[in-house]
């Protein structure tokens, strides 16, 4: 769609172009220039336009770098929720762990208390 566009533009800009003394213009009375494409699909070709039409063509390759740009901020946005998502989980895990160390470490001190009680009761003889 976009090729096809850009293809019935430039056969517009040709059609309108007129030449006034050795300088090329379009209908706008603005004066016009060669100029030579970089973009990567279309690297080398040679076309003329004037400012009015670089304007429209600059805008149009904005909103194109801004819907690009909005697409990404939507995969990261996703990404980052995805690793919200893991880092609550890890959190949640590391709570868990902590309880039952605590868990574990009164059953370690009733059974050095009981040990204690032990030792006492018997006297220090506990074989």
């Amino acid at each position: 769609m976009s090729s096809s566009s850009s293809t019935s533009r430039n056969q517009l800009q040709v059609t309108h172009v007129q030449s006034q003394e050795g300088v090329k213009v379009y209908d706008c009375v603005v004066p016009s220039k060669e100029r030579t494409c970089w973009k990567i699909t279309n690297t080398g070709r040679r076309f003329w336009n004037c400012q009015n039409t670089m304007h429209k063509l600059d805008a149009k390759d904005e909103l194109s770098e801004m819907n690009k740009l909005r697409r990404r901020i939507a995969e990261v946005e996703f990404l980052l929720s995805q690793e919200q998502y893991n880092v609550a989980k890890s959190e949640k895990e590391v709570h868990d762990a902590r309880k039952a160390i605590g868990r574990y470490r009164m059953i370690v001190d009733m059974l050095f208390a009981c040990l204690a009680l032990c030792v006492l009761k018997l006297g220090g003889d506990c074989s």
